[in-house]
């Protein structure tokens, strides 16, 4: 019973997670890989990412915040810091709407966390030159040190069948332990 819980479990985490992330970070190909850099040197000033271009032959296409940090290690342990960030993405210098997203980490002892966030998907792709900022909502936490913006092309969105079905297995799997 253990070894069939076992072979549930690692198929329900490739099915599932392993798949998640395959398909969000890593499918397609990488177009560009943008340094985004301070207005100024204010705390509050938006980074700021270069004209890149895209065009409708590219899609899908994923925008994904490549971001290192630092923050004091003296924080209390029951309260990791968290920072939330507005994200604005300009088309020919004409904004949309802002996206808020959250950067934070689970343990304070990790006082210099790397993050890997999919910011946008687009399935469909206007042409044009666009650019990327991205600013602190409140007073952040977190010092950023070091932001990159890669711009992956052709990049498959998971099918959430298979995410659910592998969850299901890896459940399954887990249960099997327990019995």
């Amino acid at each position: 019973m253990k070894t069939i819980s076992l072979i549930l479990l690692i198929t329900g985490l490739l099915a599932g997670p392993a798949y998640w992330v395959y398909a969000k970070f890593f499918t397609g190909s990488r177009v560009a890989l943008l340094s985004l850099e301070r207005a100024d040197a204010e705390a509050t000033a938006p980074w700021r990412s270069a004209p890149f271009a895209l065009s409708p032959e590219m899609a899908p296409v994923g925008l994904i915040l490549h971001a290192q940090g630092s923050f004091s290690p003296n924080m209390m342990e029951n309260s990791p810091p968290k920072d939330r960030y507005a994200l604005k993405l300009y088309r020919n210098e004409e904004a949309a709407q802002p996206l808020n997203f959250t950067l934070g980490v689970k343990s304070v002892a990790d006082s210099n966390p790397v993050f890997k966030e999919h910011l946008l998907f687009f399935k469909v792709v206007q042409a044009g030159q666009y650019r990327l900022e991205v600013a602190p909502v409140d007073e952040a936490d977190i010092k950023l040190e070091r932001v990159q913006l890669e711009v992956r092309q052709h990049l498959h969105e998971p099918d959430n069948r298979i995410v659910t079905g592998g969850m299901v297995v890896m459940i399954l799997g887990l249960l099997g332990f327990f019995i």
